[in-house]
C-alpha cells in the first residue's frame, strides 16, 4: 500500500501542487518568524555575553515591577556617592556609576533621528571611563567626552545622520538643547547599536546635569578581583551596604534581564506574524480539504478497484493520508527554505523601519524545522482524514459498474450539527456584544470561531439559493452562462468550500476596516468633545515612554503674552488593583480651561499632591468614591497611597487616573512632557499664536505643533499604519484563496474533461468555453465575498462593541473602502480562473470525448 500511496502522489503531482503552494506560504510564515527571532536572541544573548562579561555585580534601587521593555532604568537613583563605600568593599577591583536617560540626536536636516513614537529607544548614557565595564567600544580615530560640550555616539546614529569625528551635533535632553561636538564614534559591544537605539554619550558630570539628578546614578557596575566569584563578590557588597530599599544582584542576572529585554522587544511583532501565519494555514486548511476531496470523488472507480482486490478500509484510508503525508513533507519543507528567505525581508524590513538587527547569519533551529515540518504536515494530513475516510467507504462494486463521481450528500447529521455550531457562535457574539464579562473580546473571537465552523457546515445549504440567484444575470446572457451556473451548482459543497477560504479573508479585511473606521471615529469624538485647548504640541511618543518634550519648552510657552493657559501632560506605567495601566500628570488647576471632562464630583483644581482624579468608569469598576484610597504602585517608588478627591465623567482622551505635577516629579521615572496643550489669550488669531509659538518651538525639531484637525489627522495616521501592515499581511490569504479557486476550477475540469469535450464537439467555441469557466469562477468569488462581507459586518460590530470600556465608542461602516475590498477581490476571483480556462479551451476534442 505504501508503494501505491507513493506513485498516486507522483500520479498526482499537478493536482497537488497548488495544495503545496498554500502550505509553503502559511509554513514560510512560521518559518521566517522563528528563524528571525532566534537570530535575534542568538546575537544580543552573544552581544549581552560580551558587553557585561567583567560586570560582577550591580548595585541598585528595588523596583516594584518591571513595566515596559525600553533599555532604561525605570528605578529611584541612588546617591553617587556609595559608589565609594562599594569600592572599599572585599573582592572589588574596579566601580562605575551608571547614568542613563533621555537624549535624542538632531541630523543635519534639522530632523530628530529616531522615531519618538514606534522606534527604538534614544538614550543618553555616561561615559565609563573603565573599558571593562563600559558597553560602549570607541572605534579607531575617537576618544572619550571630556568636557561638557563634547559627546561619543553610536555607530548607527553616525551612518544614519552622515556625521563623523569633529563633527557638531544638536542633542537634546531634559534641559534646554545644545550643540556638541562628536569627539568618539562607539559600537554597543559589537553591534552598531542595540536594536537600532541612538545612544549619546557625555562625560559624569554633565550626564548628571542633562540626563538625570547631579549627586545620583540611576546603578552601579562593580568588577572583582580575579578569581573572586559573582556570588561571592555579591555577598561582599551586600556587607557594605545597610539600605533596605537597595538591591545587589549578580552580573549574571543583569545580562539575563537585558537578553530578555532584547526578546521582549520583538514579542508583539513576533506574535502578530504568527497569527496572520496561523490564518494562512487556516485558508490553506480549506483548500487542501477542497482538493483531496475532488480528487477522491475522481478516483472513485481506482479506490474501488483497490477495494476490489483485497484492500480494506483502514488502507484505503490510509492511502489517502499517506498522500497528503507526503504533500504535507514536501510542502513544508520547502516552506522552511521559504521561511529563510522571507527572515532575510523581515531583517530587512525592520532595519528600513529604524529598528537594527545586526547582520549576522541566519539561526535555524531544532525547533523552527521541527515546528515548520509538524505544523503544515499535521494541518494537511488532517484536512484529507475526511476525504480520506469518505474514500474508504466506496463499494467495490462502484468499480465494476464506472458510475460517475457524484457530490456528497447532504445528511441531517451535517446541518443539526451545523445549526449546533452556528447557534452556539451567535450566542457567544451576542453576549460578548451587549452584555459586560471579564473580557468581552475573548468572547466575540470564541464566537466567530464557532459560527465559522457552523457556517461552513451549513453552507450547502445556505449557498444553493445564493448561487442561483448570483448566476440568473448571467444565466440570461446566454449558453455560457447557464453552464456555469449549473457547474457552480452541480457540486454546492465544493462550491460552498472553494467560496469559503476567500470568505475568511474578506471578513478578516472588513473587520480590520471596520475596526480602523471606528477607531478612528472614536478618537475624533473624543477630541472633539474633551478638548478646548487651541494648539497641542507633540513630541510623537506614546504614553509612559522613555521619549518626551524637555519641561524647558512649557516654561517659555508660559511667558508669551499670546498664550492664557497650557499645562504638560506626563505619564508612566503603574499598577493599580494588580493591572499595568497608564497614569497621567499634568497641572491640574489648568484641566478645566483645557479639558472637558462632564460632570465631576468634587474639584479638580484643588486636588492635593497626595490626591487623585479618577473616571466615573474607574469609579463604578473598583467601588470607589470621594475620599476612597487608591493604592498606585511605581516603578521607581513603589506602592504608594492617594486619595480620590475628584470623579470625571469622560475618560475618553485623558484616561482613567489624573495626577499632579507634585506627584509625577516624586514618583515617575522621567519628567518629561508627552503632550502639550494650550489656550491662547481672549483676542489673539490662530495665525498670530501659531507664530510666537512656532518660534518657540525653533530649536525642537521634536516638538510638533498642530491645531484640533492636525492632531486628529496625526492620530489616525498611527492607526493607519498598523492597519495597513495588517492589509499587507491578509493578501496574502487571500493570494491562498485564489489558488484554491484556480485549484478547484483545475480539477473539476479534469473531471469534466469528456463533458467538456461534447460541447466543443457540438459547437461551443473555445472563447465560449473560456467564458464558462471565468462566470463560475466569478459566481464562485462573489459568494465568497458577499459571505465575508455579510461575516465581517457582524463580527465587525461585535469587536468594536467589545472594546467599547476601552475607548472605542464610536462605530463606523467604511462603506465605500469595503465596496473596493468587494470589488477587487470578486475580479480577483474571475481573473484566477485564467489558466483553468486556457487549458479547458485548448482540450483536444477526440481525446476528451473518448475519455471514461
Amino acid at each position: 500500500m505504501w508503494l501505491i500511496t507513493l506513485k498516486g502522489a507522483v500520479a498526482h503531482r499537478l493536482r497537488y501542487g497548488m495544495t503545496a503552494l498554500a502550505v509553503l506560504i502559511g509554513v514560510a510564515f512560521i518559518a521566517g518568524t522563528l528563524i528571525l527571532t532566534d537570530t535575534i536572541h542568538a546575537t544580543f544573548n552573544s552581544i549581552y555575553d560580551q558587553v557585561y562579561q567583567s560586570t560582577g555585580a550591580v548595585v541598585r534601587a528595588e523596583q516594584s515591577f518591571q513595566p515596559t521593555t525600553n533599555f532604561t532604568h525605570q528605578r529611584q537613583r541612588i546617591d553617587a556617592s556609595l559608589a565609594t563605600t562599594v569600592a572599599k568593599a572585599p573582592g572589588v577591583k574596579a566601580v562605575a556609576t551608571e547614568i542613563d536617560g533621555y537624549a535624542q540626536l538632531v541630523g543635519r536636516n534639522g530632523k530628530v533621528i529616531g522615531s519618538s513614537s514606534s522606534g527604538p529607544p534614544t538614550l543618553g548614557l555616561a561615559w565609563i571611563n573603565n573599558a571593562a565595564l563600559d558597553p560602549l567600544r570607541l572605534l579607531p580615530g575617537g576618544h572619550p567626552p571630556r568636557t561638557s560640550s563634547q559627546v561619543v555616539i553610536d555607530e548607527h546614529s553616525a551612518d544614519v545622520g552622515n556625521f563623523r569625528v569633529g563633527d557638531s551635533v544638536k542633542v537634546l535632553t531634559q534641559v534646554p538643547p545644545a550643540i556638541y561636538t562628536i569627539v568618539g564614534i562607539a559600537t554597543w559591544g559589537t553591534a552598531s547599536s542595540p536594536l537600532g537605539a541612538t545612544i549619546t554619550a557625555f562625560d559624569p558630570i554633565t550626564a548628571a546635569r542633562v540626563l538625570g539628578q547631579p549627586g545620583k546614578v540611576d546603578q552601579i557596575e562593580v568588577q572583582g578581583q580575579p578569581g573572586v566569584s559573582q556570588a561571592s563578590l555579591v555577598r561582599d557588597v551586600q556587607s557594605v551596604i545597610h539600605n533596605p530599599s537597595l538591591e545587589v544582584v549578580s552580573g549574571q542576572s543583569v545580562t539575563q534581564e537585558g537578553q530578555n529585554a532584547a526578546g521582549q522587544a520583538m514579542s508583539a511583532f513576533n506574535s502578530f506574524l504568527l497569527v496572520f501565519a496561523a490564518v494562512a494555514l487556516l485558508v490553506a486548511a480549506f483548500l487542501i480539504f477542497n482538493t483531496f476531496s475532488i480528487i477522491v470523488t475522481q478516483r472513485t472507480r481506482e479506490l474501488a478497484l483497490l477495494r476490489a482486490v483485497g484492500a480494506s478500509r483502514s488502507q484505503v484510508t490510509g492511502s489517502v493520508i499517506g498522500e497528503a503525508l507526503v504533500v504535507g513533507l514536501v510542502a513544508s519543507a520547502a516552506g522552511l527554505g521559504a521561511g529563510l528567505a522571507l527572515a532575510l525581508g523581515l531583517r530587512a524590513g525592520l532595519n528600513a523601519l529604524g529598528l537594527a538587527i545586526p547582520s549576522t547569519g541566519l539561526v535555524v533551529s531544532l525547533r523552527t524545522v521541527l515546528v515548520a515540518m509538524l505544523v503544515g504536515t499535521a494541518i494537511t494530513i488532517a484536512s484529507a482524514v475526511i476525504p480520506g475516510r469518505r474514500a474508504a467507504r466506496v463499494p467495490p462494486i462502484v468499480a465494476m459498474r464506472g458510475e460517475a463521481p457524484t457530490p456528497e450528500p447532504l445528511t441531517f447529521r451535517r446541518l443539526r450539527r451545523g445549526i449546533r455550531w452556528t447557534i452556539i457562535g451567535v450566542v457567544l457574539v451576542v453576549v460578548g456584544t451587549f452584555f459586560h464579562t471579564s473580557n468581552n473580546l475573548v468572547v466575540v473571537v470564541a464566537g466567530a470561531f464557532f459560527v465559522l465552523v457552523g457556517l461552513r457546515r451549513l453552507g450547502p445549504v445556505v449557498s444553493r439559493p445564493i448561487i442561483a440567484v448570483l448566476g440568473a444575470p448571467f444565466a440570461r446572457r446566454g449558453a455560457t452562462g447557464q453552464l456555469a451556473r449549473e457547474n457552480a451548482m452541480r457540486n454546492v459543497s465544493r462550491t460552498t468550500t472553494t467560496a469559503a477560504s476567500l470568505m475568511i479573508g474578506v471578513a478578516l479585511m472588513s473587520v480590520m476596516a471596520i475596526f480602523a473606521s471606528s477607531i478612528k471615529a472614536s478618537t475624533d469624538a473624543a477630541i472633539a468633545s474633551t478638548m478646548k485647548a487651541d494648539f497641542v504640541i507633540s513630541s510623537g511618543s506614546t504614553p509612559a515612554s522613555a521619549n518626551g518634550l524637555s519641561p524647558s519648552i512649557e516654561q517659555s510657552l508660559a511667558a508669551l503674552p499670546q498664550v492664557s493657559t497650557l499645562t504638560g501632560v506626563r505619564s508612566s506605567d503603574a499598577q493599580i488593583y494588580g493591572t499595568t495601566t497608564t497614569v497621567y500628570a499634568s497641572d491640574l488647576t489648568k484641566t478645566d480651561a483645557l479639558f472637558d471632562l462632564g460632570a465631576q464630583q468634587g474639584s479638580i483644581a484643588s486636588i492635593s499632591p497626595t490626591g487623585v482624579a479618577i473616571s466615573r468608569q474607574a469609579a463604578t469598576q473598583h467601588h470607589l468614591h470621594l475620599g476612597s484610597p487608591v493604592y498606585i504602585t511605581f516603578p521607581a517608588t513603589g506602592r504608594k497611597s492617594f486619595t480620590v478627591q475628584d470623579i470625571y465623567a469622560s475618560n475618553q482622551y485623558v484616561g482613567d487616573y489624573e495626577l499632579t505635577l507634585a506627584a509625577a516629579t516624586a514618583n515617575f521615572s522621567l519628567n518629561l512632557d508627552y503632550q502639550i496643550y494650550l489656550k491662547l489669550a481672549p483676542g489673539v488669531t490662530s495665525s498670530a499664536g501659531r507664530s510666537a509659538i512656532e518660534r518657540v518651538l525653533a530649536p525642537y525639531p521634536n516638538a510638533t505643533l498642530m491645531n484640533e484637525a492636525q492632531f486628529k489627522a496625526q492620530q489616525s495616521q498611527s492607526v493607519n499604519t498598523i492597519v495597513n501592515l495588517s492589509y499587507a499581511l491578509l493578501i496574502f490569504t487571500i493570494v491562498i484563496a485564489l489558488i484554491g479557486i484556480a485549484n478547484t476550477l483545475a480539477l473539476s475540469i479534469y473531471e469534466r474533461i469528456r463533458e467538456l469535450g461534447l460541447l466543443r464537439a457540438v459547437g461551443m467555441t473555445r472563447g465560449q468555453l473560456r467564458s464558462t469557466v471565468r462566470v463560475e469562477a466569478l459566481i464562485i468569488s462573489v459568494l465568497g465575498v458577499l459571505e465575508g462581507l455579510v461575516l465581517g459586518l457582524i463580527l465587525g460590530v461585535a469587536y468594536v462593541r467589545a472594546l467599547n470600556s476601552q475607548g472605542v465608542t464610536h462605530l463606523s461602516v467604511p462603506v465605500l473602502e469595503l465596496l473596493i475590498l468587494a470589488v477587487v477581490a470578486a475580479l480577483a476571483g474571475g481573473a484566477a480562473a485564467g489558466p483553468p480556462a486556457r487549458r479547458a479551451a485548448h482540450l483536444n476534442v477526440l481525446e476528451a470525448v473518448t475519455t471514461e
